[in-house]
């Protein structure tokens, strides 16, 4: 007996139901890619983000992307022919899984683009701010994009899918119609263009640092490779009766493994963060003073230091804020409402907070901030506290490398400070690292030293 004949056999066998042979490929692949989306899943559990809504969207995703290949490996094997099988059920039954999953592609689809909506528009932190952003930017591209990903669902399911009376029952080969093809192409070309559009805008408008545009790139990649493996595995290749799914789950679930690497560390999604303008007032500001250097203000409450701040973010400048008050205060205190504010705290588990311990924790926040901003200028509030949860050589160095990157950037670093917290020693060190700006009508620095200090210049003055 000839190969074609050995061939026509066993393809006798299972219609007679005498032999039956176990989908072992398809069921490998399907648990293998079901293994790599839990170690996704567990690491984007473990991820530290001030994010939130980021890391949501892309758990929703991979969610359900889990859910599909359940249902992939719970409907391989129970479309198995077997003895006296109902080819037409089968066939119907098939057609039914084809639709369920597509219905969860298209809405991981839409979970991974309000991910990417998200990342390229750091504002969006919260579905508040999600929805804020619906209203205000009304109409937007992610409107379009939820539109033809919701319509490409409704076709899905009110399309008749054929699937020809085959030869044999192991056959997949399934004919879609023109507008079923039409629709779910045009969900394809959607995501295509509107991850790229978004994601290489957002690294327009930035001066990014290398490691974010590479990982930047893997996002890109990630998602446009699953869409277009997708789309091969489970439109393209059933066209012509070939049942690609074994190998397809594997490459589609390491695809998205690359989206979670790109997003692994916390830095990532926060130096997404782009900073904002309070206000762009058409008054002259009040301060005047010199870009690319630190300045020490010198005074027991940081009312001062608060002052010139919001001088400089109401007149076009972007600011950070990293104080020892609470956030909320701050906001309504000062009038703050788009300028990031950090909570420089050992205890506080608000998703703005920052650690005092280690002081590269602080360094990373304001490296980061005026890393992708335009005329930044940051607030650090709290050098005394840092002191005292860290030995005083630690803060100095981390004042040398923010005294560095402040030069660099062209920005500025204000820093309050009561000197008579500060021994002469380690006052004299910082004096040799910054400026001195003491606020008008306060008494002399401390009588234990005598220091020569300036004041803030003021324009007209």
């Amino acid at each position: 007996m000839d190969n074609h004949g050995l061939w026509l056999f066993r393809r006798r066998v299972l219609v007679t139901g005498t032999v039956s042979e176990p989908p072992i490929v398809p069921i490998l692949g399907a648990a293998t890619a079901l293994f790599l989306s839990i170690l996704i899943v567990s690491a984007i559990g473990r991820q530290a983000t001030k994010k939130s809504f980021q890391k949501r969207a892309f758990l929703v995703s991979v969610l359900l992307l889990i859910s599909a290949i359940v249902l992939n490996i719970l409907l391989t094997i129970f479309l198995q022919p077997s003895a006296g099988s109902d080819l037409a059920a089968a066939a119907s039954l098939l057609i039914l899984s084809k639709k369920v999953q597509g219905t969860f592609d298209l809405l991981f689809s839409v979970t991974i683009g309000m991910f990417v909506l998200a990342t390229a528009k750091p504002e969006i932190d919260s579905r508040k701010a999600f929805l804020a952003h619906l209203r205000e930017e009304f109409p937007n591209p992610f409107l379009f994009y939820v539109f033809v990903q919701a319509l490409a669902i409704i076709v899905v399911w009110i399309t008749q899918l054929n699937v020809p009376t085959p030869p044999f029952p192991t056959v997949t080969k399934i004919e879609f119609p023109l507008t079923f093809l039409f629709t779910t192409g045009l969900a394809w070309l959607t995501i295509m263009v509107y991850v790229p559009f978004m994601l290489l805008s957002y690294l327009r408008r930035i001066h990014a640092r290398p490691a974010v545009r590479r990982d930047t790139y893997m996002i890109i990649l990630g998602v446009c490779g699953y869409a277009v493996a997708e789309f091969v595995v489970e439109i393209a290749l059933p066209l012509f009766a070939i049942d690609g799914r074994a190998p397809g789950f594997v490459l589609e679930m390491a695809l998205v493994g690359l989206v979670a690497y790109a997003v692994r560390e916390r830095g990532f999604l926060e130096d997404l963060l782009v900073p904002q303008a309070e206000a762009e007032l058409t008054t002259a500001p009040t301060y005047d003073i010199k870009r690319g250097l630190t300045y020490l203000v010198l005074e027991q409450s940081p009312e001062h230091s608060f002052e010139i701040f919001r001088d400089f973010v109401t007149h076009g400048a972007q600011g950070l804020c990293i104080t020892r008050k609470a956030p909320k205060v701050v906001m309504e205190q000062y009038g703050l409402e788009k300028t990031p504010i950090l909570w420089l705290s050992r205890v506080a588990t608000q998703k703005n907070s920052i650690r005092p311990s280690p002081p590269e924790n602080v360094a990373l926040a304001v490296e980061h901030f005026i890393g992708v901003g335009r005329e930044s200028v940051v607030l650090l509030d709290g050098l005394e506290y840092l002191i005292a949860h860290n030995d005083f050589q630690s803060v100095l160095a981390l004042l040398h490398d923010l005294n560095e990157n402040v030069s660099l950037s062209d920005s500025i670093l204000l820093i309050p400070a009561d000197s008579n917290a500060l021994n002469e020693k380690e006052y004299a060190l910082l004096r040799r690292e910054v400026e001195i700006i003491q606020p008008p009508g306060t008494t002399k620095v401390s009588p234990r030293v005598e220091l020569e200090v300036t004041k803030a210049v003021k324009k007209g003055r």
